[in-house]
């Protein structure tokens, strides 16, 4: 990564740290917002980290072969968290699902009258079933997050604990991997290239070298992992992953009376 793309990196995450404000989903019609909804829901759902993913790899893998004319983003973002928490045995109720997801798209609603709550709820029920046969009924998804937990632990023996720790690497890499998910870049690339590519990336924002590295001569930590973590790969990665930062600048967020 460049200098001027590991300083943008470093401003973006600041700038979530200190403030990550509402999405205007009213505003917003795309797959950037679509990810994001899932997202927020899951969280405010308080839903497993794997149940999240996993939606949000059934969202891109659903608009990769249909398009928003045809479907609602948002109605197809709260059918998968629904059916990623049955894959994923995360206890999330229907009625949660439905009410947060509302609440995330009508900010400030009262939520719904038993009329159309049970309308959303046929839909989603029927849109289930629509996602699955789109899914080919493949529901399980190889996730990077066993990867990057494996890849963090080696790379701690490697740099040893008082290198390791003396820098936020896991919290940043968490994030990072978090991120990714609003972009289908997580159907393009296997998820071990995804895991090496987000800790190398948190390694460089911390300016954290690891011993070995020759990348001149196409070696580096992360080669030994997985075939599909050269050199190239790895930083061809890393500046699509810039780009979706770059995606983030373009939404219309919750304005605020009065600001």
């Amino acid at each position: 990564m460049n200098a001027q793309g590991t300083q943008l990196l470093q401003i973006k995450l600041l700038q979530k740290e200190r403030v990550n404000p509402p999405v205007d989903y009213t505003k917003n019609y795309n797959h950037f917002a679509g990810a994001r909804y899932i997202i927020e829901c899951g969280m405010k759902l308080k839903a497993n980290v794997l149940t999240i993913a996993t939606a949000a790899t059934y969202y891109h893998k659903f608009f990769s072969v249909t398009t928003l004319e045809e479907y609602d983003p948002y109605l197809i973002g709260s059918t998968c968290i629904y059916l990623a928490s049955k894959v994923e045995d995360d206890d999330i109720k229907i009625r949660d699902i439905i009410n947060v997801g509302i609440s995330c798209v009508r900010r400030g609603e009262p939520p719904l009258a038993l009329d159309p709550y049970f309308s959303m709820r046929d839909s989603l029920i029927q849109a289930e079933l629509l996602l699955m046969r789109v899914l080919g009924f493949k529901m399980k998804v190889d996730l990077p997050h066993k990867y990057l937990l494996h890849y963090l632990l080696s790379l701690k023996e490697w740099l040893g604990p008082d290198t390791f720790d003396s820098f936020p690497v896991v919290h940043l890499v968490w994030t990072l991997l978090q991120d990714i998910y609003h972009s289908s870049l997580v159907l393009t690339y296997s998820p071990q290239l995804i895991a090496a590519t987000i800790i190398n990336i948190a390694l460089q924002v911390y300016g954290v070298v690891v011993p070995g590295d020759d990348e001149i001569n196409d070696r580096s930590w992360f080669t030994v992992l997985h075939p599909d973590c050269t050199v190239r790969s790895v930083w061809d990665l890393t500046t699509k992953i810039l780009q979706v930062y770059k995606e983030e600048q373009d939404l219309v967020m919750v304005t605020v009376p009065g600001q």
